[in-house]
């Protein structure tokens, strides 16, 4: 169990990419078939073979390419805990934006003070996807939601409290969900309890 120290901020951060298993696809899947079509190319006397190789190499650079831009384009997403409140900062990665989830856009930090924080709570969205087989493939995707109390509203000449949510999604960080989550319960009852 984590304890929290008075001015100690707590970071839960996403893991780090593999540059191993990087380096070890880029060369198989990238360089080596490059090198053969380059050799191809220059061993080459026909212009119509020259031309169908050339368009090859220009596919087999695609993967390196797409490789390469995950390390530029990638931010990781971190959750920063401390005595102020919560800090959501959202990142970004190529693979999301090559599935249409994300976008080149990074949101701007979301930091909410404990005042306004009434709780947290663990969301999960399923997909199914159909496969080749006939079967079906189940992602689970999991979010840290933070319950945000907002002040009265008047709805219909009578006060109400309106909680709001804001979210972040938890697939890539080192801890699991549930671990998240304890962790930031944790600290919320740390600094009520210094407050109090």
């Amino acid at each position: 169990m984590i304890k929290f120290n008075k001015m100690e901020a707590v970071i839960i951060s996403e893991r780090k990419k593999s540059v191993v298993t990087d380096i070890i696809l880029v060369t198989i899947f990238g360089l080596v078939p490059l090198f053969f079509f380059i050799k191809w190319l220059i061993s080459s006397d026909d212009v119509a073979g020259s031309i169908c190789i050339s368009v090859l190499i220009i596919a087999i650079l695609f993967f390196p390419i797409v490789v390469i831009s995950g390390y530029i384009w990638d931010v990781k997403q971190k959750i920063v805990l401390s005595e102020a409140g919560i800090k959501l900062c959202y990142g970004r990665n190529i693979v999301d934006i090559l599935h249409g989830e994300g976008s080149f856009r990074i949101f701007p930090d979301n930091e909410i003070h404990w005042n306004k924080i009434t709780g947290f709570d663990i969301s999960s969205e399923e997909r199914r996807e159909a496969t080749e087989g006939g079967g079906y493939s189940t992602t689970i995707r999991y979010s840290l939601l933070i319950k945000i109390q907002n002040p009265k509203v008047v709805v219909y000449n009578a006060q109400e409290f309106k909680i709001n949510y804001s979210t972040i999604r938890l697939g890539k960080f080192k801890e699991p969900p549930n671990e998240i989550l304890g962790i930031c319960e944790r600290f919320q009852k740390s600094i009520q309890n210094e407050n109090h």
